[in-house]
């Protein structure tokens, strides 16, 4: 089972490891140094991208998908642990890999969103076959395409340790017309505690 998760988890960082750099320099037009001087000492200000998703958060859910296939309903979901997933460095992880996709899903569409209400609603109907919903080797497609345009994290993550680190935060947001995300366990459904094109808050440490 190892090996078999260590290929899986490799899978992802070679997919997502040739993109990486497309996070990283976001906004390299604003004065981050700026922001950096005003934090305290122990606040870090850093650069995230789907290398950090898939190197840190997606092994979680690879143990969690195998060792589930062994274990009993009542102890499935003991298997997995969302400490390990909150105290990772880079602080992008959810408590489910889907949530890192516009409304937690991480299907493509034409228009970039996906109406996941609307399809489950049909599903459980049975007014229309969803031939992708239980089709893992599609689900796992959609999760190894960086360019996937559903894919929704913060390429800038402020883990703040003062009061003022945040007041810092949103002060420099504001004079630059930034959007801010927060996140705390990030236990949001609607992955409102991650998205792309914010300066993501990490409110956990």
């Amino acid at each position: 089972m190892k090996s078999l998760t260590a290929a899986v988890c490799s899978l992802f960082l070679i997919t997502f490891g040739a993109d990486a750099a497309a996070g990283e320099g976001w906004r390299a037009d604003l004065p981050w140094a700026v922001l950096e001087s005003k934090l305290s000492t122990s606040a870090s200000l850093i650069d995230t991208g789907f290398k950090d998703y898939a190197s840190e958060c997606t092994p979680e859910f690879v143990n969690f998908r195998l060792s589930a296939v062994h274990a009993s309903p009542e102890d499935t979901w003991s298997i997995r642990s969302t400490f390990a997933l909150i105290d990772q460095p880079s602080g992008l992880c959810l408590p489910h890999l889907a949530c890192g996709y516009d409304r937690c899903n991480p299907r493509p569409s034409a228009n970039h969103t996906y109406d996941l209400h609307a399809q489950d609603t049909m599903a459980m109907a049975q007014e229309v076959a969803v031939p992708d919903a239980f089709n893992p080797a599609l689900q796992d497609s959609y999760f190894n395409d960086p360019s996937n345009p559903s894919l929704d994290l913060p390429s800038k993550v402020l883990h703040p340790v003062d009061a003022s680190d945040v007041v810092a935060a949103i002060q420099f947001a504001k004079e630059h017309g930034l959007e801010l995300s927060v996140k705390n366990s990030g236990h949001s459904w609607q992955g409102a505690s991650s998205k792309k094109n914010t300066l993501l808050v990490n409110m956990n440490r």
